[in-house]
């Protein structure tokens, strides 16, 4: 295995660890404190590890390259995308099983391979519109809306997933010389301004019970943005599609936690219909990995 292969699936495991740990701070948190102040809070303290990078690489001397009206505009749209996504799935964590809330949220790959088609002009074709459709299978079999065991707030993380999937697709207008921790640099910022004009404007911000809060405040903070930062750095390091398949180590992680934390083991929730899920992921990934290298053949053919 390549060096930077190896070490892209290492940043890309502990990104998805950090994500999950954040998870259980956040349902922890969230009996305590309204879902929109930690998400403000969350976005305030996630600017740390993004400026701890830029400087790290003497990079503040790219953001100048961010302020043109256009970056001004996919950045609101993307911070905007993030706050609602934050919401939802927050909110998804206090309400249903920590694993389930996990699971529903990787249907991200689903909602980017449809978003890439009216917003990047991307083709899909028969293979992949047949994986969309094998993931809004999966969706509605953990979701049950039909039966006694559906609940509403089961919704949620398949919204956040979609606005998730908005923001990542957002990515791809700026220009590629632009370094991931300024583009995120930005975006964290703004997205804390949003979300706490939003929360004032809906929802009564509760005072810090004490230091031991304002500590689990300021770590769940850190991991949020570690875990964005861990993955954009893996996406640099390798090839996305092949590091890609390793985000759905994020399901076992998700499950054992919720496991050791909450004493939740959700299985019959969960199967089949993550496998579903994770199947339909695994073909849109297989399938733009075939055509990076369609394309990279094109090209080689075309200089020679």
């Amino acid at each position: 295995m390549p060096r930077n292969v190896g070490l892209a699936i290492g940043v890309i495991l502990f990104g998805i660890l950090a994500f999950d740990m954040m998870g259980i701070l956040v349902r922890i948190l969230g009996d305590t404190y309204p879902i929109l102040q930690i998400s403000a809070l969350r976005n305030l303290f996630g600017v740390l590890p993004a400026a701890l990078l830029l400087w790290h690489g003497s990079q503040f001397g790219e953001l100048p390259k961010l302020h043109r009206t256009r970056y001004y505009l996919i950045n609101l749209v993307r911070a905007g995308s993030v706050v609602v996504a934050q919401a939802c799935f927050y909110t998804a964590l206090t309400k249903i099983e920590f694993a389930t809330a996990g699971a529903l949220g990787f249907s991200g790959p689903i909602f980017i391979a449809a978003l890439s088609v009216p917003l990047l002009g991307h083709r899909v074709g028969i293979w992949r519109w047949g994986a969309i459709g094998i993931g809004f299978v999966g969706v509605l079999t953990i979701m049950k809306p039909f039966t006694e065991g559906f609940s509403p707030y089961m919704a949620l993380p398949v919204i956040a997933a979609f606005c998730y999937g908005l923001s990542s697709i957002l990515v791809r207008f700026y220009p590629a010389d632009v370094p991931s921790a300024a583009i995120q640099f930005g975006q964290q910022i703004t997205t804390c301004i949003l979300a706490t004009i939003i929360m004032l404007a809906f929802a009564e911000p509760v005072a810090i019970a004490g230091v031991g809060d304002g500590l689990l405040i300021v770590i769940l903070g850190a991991l949020g943005g570690i875990g964005v930062l861990c993955l954009a750095i893996s996406y640099r390091l390798a090839d996305p599609s092949t590091i890609s398949p390793f985000e759905y180590f994020g399901i076992p992680i998700s499950f054992a936690l919720g496991w050791v934390f909450f004493a939740e083991a959700p299985f019959e929730d969960l199967f089949p219909g993550i496998l579903f899920i994770v199947g339909a992921g695994m073909i849109i990934m297989a399938r733009e990995r075939r055509l990076a290298r369609l394309g990279a053949a094109e090209k080689e053919t075309a200089d020679v």
